[in-house]
């Protein structure tokens, strides 16, 4: 089964209780920043048993192997983890211009920081010269089917068959497109306007 919902809730009218009741999963953009626990949390509480929250990141980073890559890492994993039963999955754009070598590199201390964390189940999204390398490690990539799941976003076409997550961007009905990197923030009365 393929879960569907939208790139972000931010602007959906009713916030993000009218949102869980309408959709089964959203993806939260984690490009510029990770998201705070607090908000995680309450996202989590309001989130109805079997919804999913999948993410998109993280601009921070640099596909280069070092210390402060493993942190980074370890950072936004752990924050993803929060999320508990209710994890979709993870979608991370890799910058145009990383080379194969760099990107096994790359993968080999991902992998690593996985073995100390878990499984999370990923999607690249990457030059097409990268395909065969990710596919090689068994990672899934976005728009594509034949990996452990399906991750599509703003598909052409759906799948007939097969498991995972589709996210379409909003409708000016639906959410406010502009505003879907914004920090996510809780306020008072419940809803939450992160997207």
């Amino acid at each position: 089964m393929i879960l569907e919902g939208l790139r972000g809730y931010r602007g959906y009218p009713g916030g993000f209780k009218a949102y869980a009741r309408a959709f089964p999963t959203v993806e939260l953009s984690w490009w510029h920043r990770v998201g705070d626990k607090r908000t995680i949390s309450r996202l989590k509480a309001l989130a109805p048993a079997g919804f999913r929250f999948s993410v998109f990141g993280h601009k921070h980073f640099s596909f280069q192997p070092s210390g402060e890559e493993r942190r980074t890492l370890r950072r936004f994993l752990r924050r993803f983890g929060l999320f508990g039963e209710k994890k979709g999955a993870v979608r991370i754009a890799v910058p145009q211009g990383v080379t194969p070598t760099q990107l096994v590199h790359w993968l080999d201390l991902l992998e690593e920081v996985l073995k100390e964390m878990g499984p999370v189940p990923l999607a690249f999204q990457a030059e097409e010269a990268l395909h065969p390398l990710l596919r090689e490690r068994g990672y899934a990539l976005v728009n594509r089917t034949g990996g452990p799941f399906l991750y599509l976003v703003d598909p052409e076409e759906v799948p007939k068959e097969g498991a995972g997550y589709l996210y379409r961007s909003p409708t000016p009905s639906q959410a406010v497109p502009s505003a879907l990197h914004s920090r996510a923030e809780v306020d008072p009365n419940g809803s939450t306007p992160e997207g």
